[in-house]
């Protein structure tokens, strides 16, 4: 009895441990029971299976791409018009908050429009010429994701929505003009984010060419 439950386990032991394979059984002259992988005359073939384990899935994460940064439509209608000063300009464009800025050339009295929907959160509509803010007469209107983009050296009284005011892209926002520190009729259009060090500009891309434009300016 020993010897069987020896063999027994033996085979419970090949059975686990076998992928997939074929056992004889044989009985000699005592009755003692031999299990073997090879083949002796008279033995009974049997064959072992393979176990077959349920793996868990594995599930690669996707990797997380990173947010397109936003284009910005024309912030005007009319034109084509052309950029006279663009970022790290030798003229204005020097200080934080207008590093990124760009300077259109256009007519007095050109329709502005919002590039990006947002709130209105500060506007000024009163000055004349040159006046005591270099900004000129502006909009400020801040995006969903916190940045804000302005709108300068707007005609006076031209202004055409208020504080608190929702707008969508290309709802109309105030005319071109040429006040505040400008030396010409043009948008100055700048993007802003607030930082612990107050606003600063920076970049942004129009999703058109404006750098081979006509030059209103130069008037070509």
């Amino acid at each position: 009895m020993l010897m069987r439950f020896l063999l027994c386990c033996g085979l419970a032991t090949v059975a686990m441990s076998a992928q997939a394979m074929t056992l004889y059984k044989s009985v000699d002259a005592n009755g003692l029971v031999f299990i073997s992988d090879r083949y002796t005359p008279g033995a009974l073939a049997f064959v072992i299976q393979e176990r077959k384990v349920e793996r868990p899935m594995l599930v690669v994460p996707k990797p997380n791409r990173a947010q397109q940064a936003y284009r910005y439509p024309l912030p005007w209608r009319g034109g084509p018009f052309r950029m006279t000063q663009g970022p790290n300009g030798s003229f204005s464009h020097t200080d934080a908050k207008s590093r990124y800025a760009m300077d259109i050339a256009m007519p007095e009295g050109t329709p502005i429009i919002a590039a990006r929907s947002g709130m209105v959160v500060k506007t000024e509509n009163a000055q004349a010429g040159r006046g005591s803010d270099a900004s000129g007469n502006f909009v400020r209107v801040r995006h969903d994701d916190g940045t804000e983009g302005v709108y300068l050296h707007l005609k006076q009284g031209s202004v055409s929505v208020r504080v608190g005011q929702h707008v969508a892209v290309g709802s109309p926002l105030a005319l071109s003009g040429n006040t505040g520190n400008s030396s010409g009729p043009h948008l100055h259009f700048v993007v802003q984010r607030a930082t612990e060090a107050g606003l600063v500009s920076i970049p942004y891309e129009f999703n058109q060419p404006v750098g081979a434009l006509p030059n209103f300016a130069l008037g070509n």
